[in-house]
């Protein structure tokens, strides 16, 4: 590990330690229930801990494909949605394939593309509208033979969503459509139907307020998953993270409560932002709001940590801005009146 590397992390661990309040990373807001944690704990300690888990994960593909009334073989799960995204990549991307993308996007896409080969073609994103640029998208794939498309809708880090009929349009194309919907429970969005060319990843960490136990899944057709199967590594989840995942799927209540409750505040924060004199935040769908300030924002950011508020510095992506995560009333309510002072 080079010395930068370990500088930058070693920078990050003294930012929060010394934030009071997090709102940098998309996180949800609210623990798991305590009870809950308890009684999956106990089930636990009765388990053999010498004996590996399941190498495939069984159970818990059995309840999401369940919920989602589709069958176990149409499930894969894994290390949070991040390891299926490894997987899948190298699956379909190889030395010279053209990957369409819009950016900025989550930056994992491009070092897996860049690892599996691919030549990457991305989009660019105008975060002020909200949308994601899917007809220059679209454009870009009829320039191409055998495209493959990775888009996350919402977006992250702008927060804007593809289109109505986005997906649809983008499968018409012939191209196959890596589909990163982390996001995608607060757009109050649903599963797209199954295809052969679609892989759609979902998460345990946003929603669910499981960030800590790493549970991501995705789903497609039966013989999309053989295929992405056999790129990803066994004995990806350990039995806590597998019986906290497939125990969540039975209250669907904590699920909705939380998604409801970031909604509303998201919608309560935009607008008090739009007040700030020189704040401009951009429209979003997510659990997270992304904005530009007039003044220097890593100047704001710098000055909000210093309140002991950490948000998230995207200058590196989109100009001048930065991104705040949707916490409790509270936390929201704290970095609304820091912002005023400093914006």
């Amino acid at each position: 590990m080079s010395r930068d590397v370990v500088a930058a992390m070693t920078a990050y661990t003294l930012e929060l330690r010394e934030a009071e309040i997090k709102l940098n990373q998309n996180e949800g807001p609210v623990d798991f229930p305590r009870e809950l944690k308890d009684e999956i704990l106990a089930r636990i300690a009765e388990r053999h801990w010498n004996i590996y888990p399941d190498f495939e994960s069984m159970h818990l593909r059995g309840a999401l494909a369940k919920v989602h009334g589709y069958e176990t073989d149409n499930v894969l799960v894994g290390n949070g949605s991040n390891e299926l995204l490894a997987a899948a990549v190298p699956t379909f991307v190889g030395p010279g394939t053209p990957v369409v993308y819009p950016k900025p996007s989550f930056a994992l896409y491009e070092k897996l593309i860049a690892v599996a080969g691919g030549i990457a073609l991305p989009i660019p994103v105008d975060p002020a509208t909200g949308l994601l640029p899917l007809d220059a998208m679209l454009r870009a794939i009829e320039r191409c033979d055998n495209a493959i498309v990775i888009v996350c809708s919402p977006n992250n880090p702008t927060g804007g969503v593809l289109p109505d009929g986005g997906v649809d349009a983008l499968l018409a194309t012939g191209a196959t459509v890596l589909f990163d919907r982390a996001y995608g429970d607060f757009a109050e969005d649903s599963m797209p139907p199954l295809h052969d060319r679609l892989v759609t990843f979902s998460t345990f960490s946003k929603a669910w307020g499981l960030a800590g136990l790493r549970v991501g899944w995705l789903a497609s057709t039966a013989s999309t998953c053989r295929e992405i199967r056999k790129v990803k590594l066994p004995y990806s989840l350990n039995i806590v993270s597998e019986a906290v995942a497939a125990t969540a799927l039975e209250h669907p209540e904590i699920r909705s409560r939380n998604v409801a409750n970031t909604i509303s505040e998201r919608a309560r924060v935009f607008e008090a932002m739009e007040k700030i004199e020189g704040v401009t935040p951009f429209p979003s769908r997510s659990n997270f709001i992304a904005f530009t300030t007039r003044r220097n924002a890593k100047d704001v950011f710098n000055d909000l940590h210093g309140r002991g508020i950490l948000i998230r510095d995207i200058c590196a992506a989109v100009p001048n801005a930065l991104r705040v995560s949707i916490g409790t009333p509270s936390d929201n309510n704290a970095f609304l009146e820091a912002l005023t002072s400093c914006a």
